[in-house]
């Protein structure tokens, strides 16, 4: 079986709707011009734009007329009647809780003590839905260990997606030990420079700004990098990335010094912090790096973890 039909199977069988659909319009040859165009020749006309969201997971087929669009791709497409239909979630909320769309993780369904994350933003001016005003679609992460074990630093690589006009800012959100919590500071900023930054100790989170260069416009992109720097650095062997649906490519490297090298490098995946976790190991390479990497990744929390014994 070609591995774009094993790919498209896979979807079907357990979502997201968003990467299902993009499979099978890729499987049915047409492209978006032209898919449009069949849709309007059986009298119901989609715009473009509807259909990139929906492929891309911005919003989902909800009224009558989309719905019957939707039944007719199923049909151009050669997948069984009802099998995209089947994965659609419950309607979109119309309220202004960007972070409970369908495929993002809520606050509570994203970290453990999300308390802390709220009181942060508080002290910062901020909410949990303007770390959704800007959405990433690829996310790459370089993290490096020094020779005392510690993690030296973690280089973020975005490309990202305003949601909304003159988005100016990125707000994100880093959690350490609170027993064991370092000074954190962003260095190396590309595209942004650093804005405020707020703690809340007792749950060891901290929340930053990312002022942009320039203001966007809706559906505009931008590419940004920046470096977490802990003083002195982390002691974790973890590092945790909670990766939303929008993003559609994303990796993380790991790279440790000749001669301090871990026993076991693995990662982990959850749906949810309350959820089980499940675990593949990861190979360390010839130039002390282990890695892994996704395209179309399921929204949830990845991990990258390793043992120094």
């Amino acid at each position: 079986m070609p591995v774009e039909t094993e790919r498209l199977d896979e979807a079907l069988a357990t979502g997201p709707f968003s990467l299902a659909l993009r499979l099978a319009v890729r499987s049915s040859g047409l492209t978006l011009d032209r898919l449009q165009v069949r849709l309007r020749e059986y009298g119901v006309p989609v715009s473009k734009t509807a259909l990139s969201y929906w492929q891309h997971g911005r919003t989902q087929p909800e009224r009558p007329e989309s719905l019957r669009a939707l039944a007719i791709i199923e049909s151009l497409a050669g997948v069984e009647p009802g099998a995209l239909s089947a994965l659609l979630g419950p309607p979109r909320p119309r309220g202004r809780w960007l972070s409970h769309k369908p495929g993002v993780l809520r606050p509570d369904q994203a970290w453990a003590r999300p308390d802390g994350l709220a009181r942060a933003l508080q002290r910062m001016g901020s909410t949990p839905e303007v770390m959704h005003n800007l959405t990433s679609i690829g996310m790459h992460l370089q993290l490096t260990v020094g020779a005392d074990r510690r993690i030296d630093s973690i280089t973020y690589h975005l490309v990202a997606r305003a949601e909304r006009d003159q988005v100016d800012r990125k707000v994100f959100a880093f959690r350490t030990d609170p027993a064991g919590a370092e000074p954190l500071r962003i260095t190396g900023t590309r595209g942004c420079r650093p804005g405020r930054q707020r703690d809340d100790e007792a749950t060891g989170f901290t929340t930053f700004e990312l002022l942009l260069d320039q203001p966007l416009r809706l559906g505009e992109l931008t590419v940004l990098q920046y470096t977490l720097q802990p003083r002195p650095g982390l002691a974790d062997t973890v590092h945790t990335q909670r990766v939303q649906r929008s993003v559609r490519d994303f990796s993380i490297q790991l790279a440790f010094p000749a001669g301090v090298l871990p026993a076991r490098v693995y990662r982990t995946y959850s749906t949810t912090v309350s959820d089980d976790r499940t675990t593949s190991e990861l190979t360390l390479g010839a130039s002390h790096t282990a890695q892994f990497a996704e395209l179309d990744p399921t929204s949830g929390i990845y991990s990258i973890a390793w043992d120094w014994t």
